[in-house]
């Protein structure tokens, strides 16, 4: 009732406008909907073109991924130059707040954007380059100091993970305004599939490279092959078409940052996701340690690291195809739900596990978390917002609220980690990633699915 008589002001107020500016208005109407028409129209003529293209681009990004995984390649490289365990805790952290951060002061400036292309090819620039500039110094200087290289590490990652950050959310909005609803789930499946059965092939180029080249030359000619791949990625985004569409006034930040409590106190499955969500993205942190307690328990070989991202990949590839289609037919917050207890059934083995060859079923059980929670973790957030309009608010306040878990929680596992061991650290994570799911699982009901603007569902 309240947001119907919120409306009643301004009706009454055109109805006493000249007939002059009622006609402005009913032009300007008139030109939006032709613009959305024309935009529709466009779309689905090139429908097919931007699924596979997009298809492509996210398979060749992820294939550059693969070859620096932060689940094994980058967790090897810190290892090497440090035993300190709480720089293995800055991996994550620094990954997470680069990429949740930046979303929610950026959501205002993208629902005002007729076109979302423009931003990501320029913004998706700093998450590419870095690891060009990573593989020259690792290279090129390889007799650096080891702080010297960890700070230019950590720095170049940072930027690499905030420019990510202020390209992700123009992307996700950019990805459901090409692809029709009723595919969400396939399209990511395929994407993500076909990344990781790439990624099984950079996976075995790691391996060797790793273990036939110097340390730490062999880190910086996979962070040059990952650049190449990203190269390819980005010529797949330019050839995407996306015509321009009717926009949101820019509103104003502190208005906007006004109306998220509003919509917090409004929504409350949405609400409840997020808490479940950030229990879940915590429970899941552990992952990124699992290398590291490989590592020092059974002192492994730069090449056994190679195998382990193998693992990961693989079943990351299978999960993410058949996650895709199950998702579109059983539901996202399902698939969340089974993808984060495959994740915690990996900390659980992880305690146990009495050697070394126990980390690849392990890592195949990452591989299908991860799968699963990428892709219908933030999928869901689609699902939530009502109407096309709303969706970059609820991506930015959805990205931006597991921000604080992003910033700490890492770096509080691997302080953890430092104080009583990674065991311990696993034991803990499985416990909150447990109520996370139990919580997601009973107290938030399933969303339905949002309307797609390019095909009028």
């Amino acid at each position: 009732m309240s947001l119907r008589l919120a409306y009643l002001p301004h009706r009454n107020a055109t109805a006493a406008m000249p007939l002059k500016g009622m006609g402005s208005m009913q032009g300007e109407t008139e030109q939006q909907d032709h613009l959305e028409l024309e935009a529709q129209r466009v779309l689905e003529r090139h429908a097919t073109r931007n699924f596979w293209l997009n298809v492509l681009d996210g398979g060749a990004f992820l294939l550059g991924l693969s070859m620096v995984s932060r689940y094994t390649v980058l967790p090897l490289f810190v290892e090497r130059l440090s035993s300190e365990r709480w720089l293995q805790g800055l991996i994550p952290a620094i990954n997470y707040i680069g990429w949740f951060l930046p979303a929610l002061f950026i959501a205002p400036l993208v629902a005002s954007m007729p076109r979302r292309k423009p931003w990501i090819m320029t913004m998706t620039i700093g998450e590419r380059v870095p690891f060009l500039a990573l593989g020259l110094v690792l290279v090129l200087w390889p007799g650096l100091p080891a702080t010297a290289q960890l700070a230019i590490f950590f720095l170049l990652y940072a930027i690499q993970a905030f420019s990510a950050g202020f390209t992700g959310l123009a992307w996700q909005d950019f990805i459901a305004r090409l692809i029709p609803g009723r595919r969400w789930g396939t399209f990511f499946g395929l994407q993500f599939g076909l990344g990781g059965v790439l990624g099984v092939a950079g996976a075995w180029v790691a391996a060797r490279i790793l273990a036939t080249q110097p340390f730490p030359q062999g880190v910086g000619i996979l962070a040059l092959l990952c650049f190449a791949a990203m190269v390819l990625s980005y010529i797949f985004i330019g050839l995407t078409v996306e015509p321009p569409q009717a926009a949101a006034p820019r509103q104003p930040m502190g208005a906007f940052l006004r109306g998220i409590l509003p919509l917090l106190q409004r929504d409350h499955a949405f609400r409840g996701y997020l808490l479940c969500r950030s229990a879940i993205a915590l429970g899941l942190a552990g992952h990124g340690f699992l290398t590291a307690a490989a590592l020092e328990r059974f002192q492994l070989q730069n090449a056994d690291v190679g195998f382990f991202t193998g693992a990961l990949l693989a079943a990351q590839a299978i999960s993410n195809i058949g996650f895709g289609a199950l998702a579109d037919r059983w539901g996202h917050k399902q698939v969340l739900e089974l993808a984060t207890g495959l994740g915690m059934l990996a900390l659980l083995i992880a305690i146990v596990a009495p050697s070394a060859g126990w980390f690849l079923p392990i890592f195949a059980l990452v591989g299908a978390a991860q799968a699963g929670y990428q892709l219908s973790g933030f999928t869901l957030v689609f699902s939530f917002s009502i109407t096309p309009g709303e969706r970059p608010t609820y991506i930015g306040v959805a990205n931006t609220a597991l921000a604080p878990v992003a910033a700490l929680g890492p770096l509080l596992a691997g302080w953890l980690a430092e104080l009583a061991g990674y065991g311990t650290l696993f034991a803990v994570l499985f416990l909150i990633g447990l109520m996370g799911l139990l919580a997601l699982h009973w107290r938030v009901p399933a969303p339905a699915r949002a309307p797609q603007a390019a095909t009028g569902e």
